[in-house]
């Protein structure tokens, strides 16, 4: 298909901003986008992953809003839908393992 979603994301460590997000495109609808996907096509893992084999180097946090405030969600299942904010997925990565230990 053609569709395909934005993903927007930013890693504090990096010195990143929320507020001018990095972003990446999946080529899916935004409603069938699970965590499997985010890890598989998340774009920072494709050389950094190589050298850790055994997990993934990222722990993803989706931004959702609860009761009209907005939280970072953990999500551990790889098979589940994404939570979004807004109609969007955002994410703040953060790494497991130190940029300069890579």
């Amino acid at each position: 298909s053609d569709t395909y979603t934005l993903v927007f994301y930013y890693v504090p460590e990096d010195l990143d901003l929320l507020s001018t997000p990095n972003a990446y495109a999946i080529p899916k609808p935004l409603d069938a986008i699970t965590l499997q996907d985010i890890e598989k096509m998340f774009p920072l893992n494709t050389y950094e992953s190589k050298r850790t084999q055994s997990e993934n180097p990222f722990h993803f946090r989706f931004k959702y809003k609860y009761n009209g405030n907005s939280v970072w969600l953990d999500v551990n299942n790889q098979k589940i839908k994404v939570p979004k904010c807004d109609g969007k997925i955002i994410m703040k990565v953060t790494r497991k393992i130190p940029k300069d230990m890579l």
